[in-house]
């Protein structure tokens, strides 16, 4: 085997033959790829009309074709679906509705009450016809509750003018302990009207203090216009993911946030004083926000109680400054309250953010790329430095990224939706034990042939096959309903398979599932429990809304009662939690993948070990917009290859049973697997337990990856007894947190919070570090001779060859210590193939061979499948000689690279395997398409002439 530095020295060898070719003839068109193929044949949707009713009221909510609940006694009497006009509840604006209202909420349907009484096993869909329900006191919400209004005539819930309590709607469950705990209570449809109360009152229209699987869409909250004491939303504690698609008109305050981490989503605040205060909150995310006729937009001067927050692609007009903090740049310890403004519209001459002090931080401009002020990595903190975040277009529309707020289906009538349980030849039971996996698939398949809305009564879906999605499927469920996977086919670690199957590899078309949750009804280590692989043809149709993935903790699955013991061999519930696809394009919001820590439904303890939590490996678009994956074995969430992917919320938490003391260590009782993307912990010792512990988020690879608020907490360690007033972490629980590998392309991550880890430091709550940015724009007219940083990328020298000629040492002064650099991950995660490519050239130029041999060496070890030859993009270079050195090096190191390869020496490896086997199977590497584009030179080109001079020209 020849040395590198002889495999670096044939460059110029080969490149002077490629050199002396002709004028190149036009690259051959390929042939388009037969898309008809790989499509199903589906309909173009239901048939829209202008209903009196909503079709939600109009379903048959008795009989067989009823939700039930079928883990409680007298199920039969347990009513699941309540319209509040059978509780002898007045929608006339009259009267104090408060009693008759709770008793709707309440009811057990057998004389008690579902207070306190569990969170699955009596789970309730609240229905609110149009009109105004007049109350005096505080309606109290519980957990596993939708409370849903016709979306046509939006229920107004109006507290009176006697109104006794601090908030009119609340959505915390007192029965669960603690807002951490309150889980999944959904509002959607909701007017909250406070007008009547005294305007100097203190008030609160929703009191949001609640957890993951929380939600809501479509609120509208109406508070006095010139109020002092009206609050819209109070998030007091608590732990949810999302708080999506609310119009706030009013009040002295809009939203009051000291909830952990929540992603909000497009909020419209009009008229309000102030329009979103943060009196705590680790990480916030305020995308889509507009802050229309407001005094404030964001008050941030309540020092060290909130970590950072992020305003995403959201709009002042005619308002005060858009934010006012307090500056933590010269505080000690966490300095709190760090910003991030990326892509905001502002149309007044007010500034934009101001200090507690009124000192301007940054003045008024039409529109702000990216503005950071806060920490940052690479580099210190930031006071007002601004960034340029490059976007790719597939992730956006009107050029903020995609959102899409989950359908009502208002627009058709109850002929338009079918539900499962009333299909005469296909049976279904939902009652936690009969295999209704083929009625199912039956029926989804035959509402997607039909153009059909699928309707999921509340039940437990047992399916001992695979529950395929076709193209075309349209699904909403009731009160969550749930689809459990059981059975010897999900019992193979080796032969993993989807329970739920969105799409075949390569399908498009139109699926949306909303309001659903997916599980297991026993420890099966080979299912994964949510597979996605069908890409819409535009954003977002593939949509995913108030989705719900739980593994253990629930009175649906036996896994609540035999998962107790310390050593989790025996409880690999799942193999896979939820896993986006190389095929798929999927838009998720408010998606929780829960591995339970606890039972939510009353029972022992629970001690799980699920194998992953989300993979992404979707490469045409992928939004997640407020999600949760948390207490899974090897990961959270894991990014692998992915592309095009936007993030914003990422909420995890360590197992409570990992980190030192653990009875086991990562990755056991799994094997890390190179087909998922497994991080195999092998940078740990064997024994470090603190490093051996489940990444919050590992980046491997990929292109265009934006992650946005990262929530990432690790509270526990060691054995779990199930008790939290258990010491807890001292901030030094785990080592590393996040993870980037395999150098990804363009990767962006702003305001990363963690708890109890290491790296980065440790911290009382959060540390967030609030910028983490790509690579800048290469800028042809630098000529920047500086030495690049970890952090920063130089652009390309882009010199004529002429100026190279009279300086060639303005190469080696850029190139000092590129060594060194390709050691650092973050260098390489920012590095480009092009680049590569122009530094490669710049050498050669400068006759600098030994350089040439660690870049070629560098471009030969990265092994990801972005930094094939054939995927080093046209750099459109306009001076049209270097434009043909280029397209000649790219060709060269095309014909060098495959005799490596074929010396048995593979890309991102050092070894040598020569056996025939290795030798005759690889996959030769290609030039890219541009390079046949690319014309020649017509005289013969000297690049080194006795090392004198750069490059010349001989006639």
């Amino acid at each position: 085997m020849r040395g590198l530095l002889t495999f670096a020295s044939l460059l110029p060898l080969s490149l002077a033959a490629a050199v002396l070719r002709n004028v190149a003839e036009d690259a051959p068109l390929q042939k388009p790829h037969p898309d008809a193929l790989l499509k199903r044949a589906a309909c173009t949707g239901p048939t829209a009309s202008k209903p009196s009713k909503y079709w939600l009221d109009e379903q048959d909510h008795t009989g067989d074709a009823r939700g039930i609940a079928p883990f409680i006694d007298n199920s039969d009497k347990y009513p699941v679906f309540r319209n509040v006009l059978d509780y002898k509840v007045a929608n006339d604006g009259t009267g104090d509705q408060s009693g008759n209202l709770q008793d709707a909420i309440n009811s057990d349907g057998n004389g008690g009450s579902r207070y306190k009484n569990g969170l699955t096993n009596r789970p309730a869909q609240i229905y609110l016809p149009g009109g105004t329900y007049q109350i005096s006191k505080v309606w109290d919400l519980r957990v596993g509750t939708i409370i849903v209004g016709d979306p046509n005539d939006p229920p107004v819930i109006k507290a009176s003018a006697d109104f006794d309590g601090d908030a009119v709607v609340n959505g915390y469950d007192f029965g669960t302990g603690a807002p951490e705990t309150s889980f999944m209570t959904l509002l959607k449809n909701i007017v909250i009207d406070t007008t009547a109360i005294d305007k100097t009152k203190a008030v609160m229209a929703l009191n949001w203090g609640v957890a993951q699987g929380a939600g809501m869409s479509n609120i509208k909250i109406v508070m006095p216009e010139d109020s002092t004491g009206h609050t819209g939303i109070v998030l007091k504690g608590g732990s949810t993911i999302a708080v999506t698609d609310v119009n706030i008109h009013g009040g002295a305050v809009g939203i009051q946030n000291s909830n952990q981490q929540v992603n909000f989503k497009n909020i419209y605040f009009n008229r309000t004083s102030t329009a979103y205060a943060a009196t705590g909150g680790w990480t916030s995310l305020l995308q889509g926000v507009t802050f229309d006729t407001c005094g404030r937009g964001v008050d941030l001067t309540k020092e060290g109680n909130a970590g950072s927050l992020v305003l995403l692609d959201s709009k002042s007009t005619n308002s005060g400054p858009v934010i006012k903090f307090a500056d933590s740049s010269n505080s000690n310890g966490d300095r709190n309250n760090q910003i991030v403004i990326e892509n905001l519209e502002h149309d007044t001459k007010n500034p934009i953010a101001v200090k507690a002090d009124d000192t301007v931080a940054l003045d008024a401009a039409d529109t702000i790329d990216t503005w950071v002020w806060g920490n940052a990595d690479p580099g210190n903190y930031q006071t007002g430095t601004q960034y340029k975040t490059v976007r790719p277009d597939a992730l956006l529309k009107d050029g903020k990224y995609f959102t899409k707020e989950a359908p009502t289906y208002g627009e058709y009538a109850s002929d338009q939706v079918v539900n499962v349980k009333s299909v005469a030849d296909h049976p279904v039971k939902g009652d936690g034990k009969t295999d209704d996996a083929a009625s199912l698939n039956a029926i989804l398949l035959d509402n997607a042939a039909n153009c059909k809305i699928t309707y999921f009564p509340y039940g437990v879906y047992i399916v001992k096959d695979t529950l395929y999605i076709p193209p075309g499927s349209r699904i909403i469920g009731e009160a969550w309903a749930v689809v459990s996977g059981a059975g010897d086919k999900f019992k193979d670690p080796s032969k993993p398979a989807a329970v739920v199957k969105v799409g075949n590899d390569g399908e498009t078309g139109v699926v949306e599932v909303q309001d659903m949750r997916f599980t297991v009804s026993e420890v099966l280590p080979g299912a994964i429990i949510l597979e996605v692989n069908i890409a819409g043809d535009a954003p977002g149709d593939v949509g995913f809304w108030n989705t719900i993935v739980l593994i253990g903790g629930t009175a649906d699955t036996a896994i609540h009662e035999s998962c107790t013991d310390q050593d989790t061999s025996s409880c690999k519930a799942a193999f896979l939690a939820v896993h986006l696809t190389a095929s798929s394009s999927s838009y998720f919001q408010n998606l929780w993948a829960w591995t339970a820590d606890h039972n939510v439904d009353g029972g022992p303890n629970q001690i799980i070990a699920t194998g992953r939590g989300v993979l992404v490996e979707a490469t045409k678009g992928t939004w997640l917009v407020g999600s949760g994956s948390e207490h899974h074995w090897l990961y959270n969430y894991n990014f692998g290859e992915a592309e095009n992917v936007f993030a914003g919320l990422l909420q995890t938490e360590t197992p409570y049973n990992q980190g030192y003391d653990a009875v086991l260590t990562l990755p056991d009782p799994w094997a890390a697997e190179a087909k998922y993307h497994d991080p195999d912990y092998t940078w740990c010792a064997a024994d470090d337990q603190k490093c051996r512990t489940a990444l919050a988020v590992n980046v491997d690879g990929g292109k265009d990856i934006f992650l946005y608020n990262s929530a990432s907490w690790a509270f526990f360690h060691g054995p779990w007894d199930g008790s939290y007033d258990k010491t807890k972490c001292d901030g030094t629980c785990q080592t590393n947190m996040n993870r980037v590998a395999n150098d990804p392309d363009n990767l962006a991550c702003y305001a990363p919070s963690v708890a109890s880890s290491t790296y980065p430091p440790p911290s009382k709550s959060a540390t967030p570090s609030v910028a983490y940015a790509p690579a800048p724009t290469p800028s042809p007219s630098s000529t920047s001779s500086s030495t690049p940083t970890p952090g920063t990328l130089l652009p390309p020298l882009l010199l004529s060859y002429e100026d190279l000629c009279a300086s060639p040492s303005v190469i080696n002064s850029r190139q000092a210590g590129i060594r060194n650099l390709f050691e650092v991950p973050l260098f390489r995660a920012r590095d480009t193939s092009l680049r590569s490519l122009y530094r490669l050239h710049d050498d050669l130029c400068a006759d600098r061979r030994s350089l040439m041999t660690y870049e070629c060496e560098y471009l030969f070890r990265r092994g990801s499948d972005r930094w094939l030859l054939s995927r080093i993009e046209d750099p459109c270079d306009e001076d049209p000689l270097r434009y043909v050195v280029l397209a000649s090096l790219v060709e060269a190191l095309v014909e060098a690279f495959n005799w490596k390869l074929e010396l048995g020496i593979r890309r991102g490896s050092r070894s040598c395997d020569q056996s025939e086997e290795r030798a005759r199977n690889f996959v030769r590497e290609v030039a890219p398409g541009w390079t046949g584009k690319v014309g020649g030179v017509e005289k013969r080109v000297s690049l080194i002439e006795k090392g004198e001079r750069a490059i010349c020209e001989a006639g």
